[in-house]
């Protein structure tokens, strides 16, 4: 993973002693707050897979209207059983969906993407931090799962099924959605990595789906349609 460059967790800068967090719920955070994404949780409503528990105290203490959590194999209260490639929710239900270091677990990366892009509403937006190696041009994936003594040795997690590459931005785009990865330096430019505890590489992946999507399937499904006739 060193060798690779890539860029997940900084382990030198890790675990709080206070409170239990890590370096990526740090940042997570820092970067919601800065975007001012946590002044509009208020009154919105989220969808948190794989809830981080410092993140889920975070965001229902901000009263969102609805805030539903789950995860494929629930262990907590008030955790629903959800499965990412196959949500259980009506077209454009949420305002927010977070997804972070879910992607490099699923079966489908593609089919998970394009499910939280339709249960977004227009102009509704993304969070999924994920670990990937921007040194490498393309994702690496096996055609099928590995054991787990390979997953650890090429995806650095037993439990992972992939490492992305550079091209981690045209899963997003492919579904859909729109934005790039956001950095440290253009994000927090006054926040010392060191003294806040976090990885000054990893970026802010928030992507959103456009606001004008529905109106454009609509025009675009009556030309067809003005075509055919």
């Amino acid at each position: 993973m060193a060798m690779l460059g890539t860029v997940g967790s900084n382990l030198t800068r890790y675990g709080c002693p206070a409170c239990h967090c890590n370096d990526r719920l740090r940042h997570l955070w820092l970067y919601m707050d800065k975007t001012g994404l946590a002044t509009r949780l208020a009154g919105s409503d989220v969808l948190h897979l794989a809830p981080e528990p410092g993140l889920e105290r975070i965001i229902a203490d901000l009263e969102p209207a609805t805030y539903v959590r789950g995860d494929l194999n629930p262990t907590q209260p008030g955790h629903q059983r959800l499965d990412v490639e196959s949500l259980p929710f009506a077209d454009e239900t949420f305002d927010l969906a977070i997804c972070n270091h879910v992607l490099e677990h699923v079966n489908s990366p593609m089919r998970a993407l394009h499910e939280l892009f339709r249960c977004l509403r227009p102009g509704g937006l993304l969070i999924a931090q994920t670990p990937f190696a921007p040194a490498m041009h393309n994702t690496l994936e096996l055609h099928e799962r590995p054991d787990p003594q390979t997953a650890h040795l090429l995806f650095g997690q037993e439990d992972h099924v992939r490492l992305f590459g550079g091209d981690i931005t045209r899963y997003f785009h492919a579904a859909g959605f729109e934005g790039e990865l956001l950095q440290h330096t253009t994000l927090l430019p006054d926040f010392s990595p060191t003294e806040y505890g976090c990885n000054e590489h990893e970026p802010f992946f928030v992507f959103w789906k456009p606001a004008t999507h529905a109106a454009e399937r609509a025009n675009r499904t009556a030309g067809e349609a003005a075509t055919v006739c």
